[in-house]
């Protein structure tokens, strides 16, 4: 199987600014896309990391946005459909992408910088190179991390990631950022909790919750 990793900043898409703007990542997959009166229509769901409150800033601000014509979203969850004018360049540059023979390994990933990250993969190579070659006729800045062949060892689809309350994300993300996982640990529970304002067994409570939940999935695919 051949598999392609790119690098890339889209200068139209509706999300790369915002991500910028309010300092959160975006892990999403468009899923599908339709041409309707003259527009083509994009079909995406994904993931928003980042504080619940740059988070619900993001999607305001996106929801605002005239191409987007629908968006639900719920905590960092969220679906949205936004349209483009129909040209035939950019279909052209839409077959290519949203090719049925590609394998999307992973969700796309949208950084802080704008930056996205898209790994796929297909038995052809040409058509790895057709998703190269678009890229450079749209004139999108980017570079290829690695192209080349090898058996695919997982795919990562975030539906399948338990779900954490907002309370759990924030101690466990907390807990992570400060090594508190690390050896040796460099903070404890009791200075985490203070940096949450909380109590400590309420801390410890949360913490032990997103535990219970991540790592049984954790062991589970190793």
């Amino acid at each position: 199987m051949w598999q392609l990793k790119i690098r890339a900043r889209e200068k139209w898409n509706i999300y790369n600014s915002r991500t910028v703007k309010f300092g959160v990542m975006i892990y999403f997959y468009s899923q599908n896309y339709y041409s309707e009166k003259g527009k083509l229509f994009f079909v995406a769901s994904g993931i928003v990391d980042g504080e619940l409150d740059q988070r619900n800033k993001f999607f305001r601000d996106l929801k605002k946005d005239k191409k987007v014509k629908h968006l639900d979203y719920k905590n960092d969850f969220f679906i949205c459909i936004y349209e483009e004018p129909r040209t035939a360049k950019r279909t052209k540059a839409v077959k290519v992408a949203y090719n049925p023979k590609l394998i999307f390994l992973k969700p796309t990933i949208i950084d802080k910088e704008g930056w996205e990250e898209w790994e796929v993969a297909s038995v052809d190579r040409k058509d790895l190179e057709a998703f190269i070659d678009e890229s450079e006729r749209l004139g999108i800045e980017f570079k290829v991390l690695h192209f080349n062949q090898k058996k695919i060892e997982n795919i990562m689809i975030y539906s399948m990631i338990p779900t954490l309350t907002e309370k759990q994300k924030q101690v466990f993300l907390l807990a992570v950022k400060h090594g508190y996982f690390g050896y040796p640990r460099k903070v404890t529970l009791q200075k985490l909790a203070k940096m949450s304002n909380i109590s400590l067994s309420t801390f410890q409570f949360h913490l032990a919750k997103a535990e219970a939940k991540l790592l049984p999935f954790v062991a589970k695919n190793i």
